[in-house]
């Protein structure tokens, strides 16, 4: 096969677009948050707290949340922003 010509689609505009933008912001703060938090608990805590099950239970659900929003916002931007392509193909 041979890739003859890329065209690219509408560009999205509109009330989703903003929505999905707006959303992105928000969940990228979150994320960072999510993440401070999991570094501020793994410094600050001492060594026989942090070997405890619940300490390590805690750090596995902020990291799950984590990955739920980090999903999200890869859904967001190519769902809501990411441009659609088009791809002539010739053989």
């Amino acid at each position: 096969m041979h890739i003859e010509k890329i065209e690219y689609g509408p560009e999205k505009v509109g009330f989703w677009s903003n929505v999905a933008f707006i959303l992105i912001i928000l969940l990228t703060l979150g994320a960072a948050g999510i993440t401070g938090m999991i570094i501020w608990k793994i410094v600050t805590s001492d060594p026989s707290a942090a070997s405890t099950r619940s300490f390590i239970e805690n750090i596995g659900k902020l990291l799950a949340y984590l990955l739920f929003i980090m999903a999200a916002i890869l859904y967001l931007y190519v769902k809501g922003l990411l441009q659609d392509e088009y791809v002539t193909v010739l053989e």
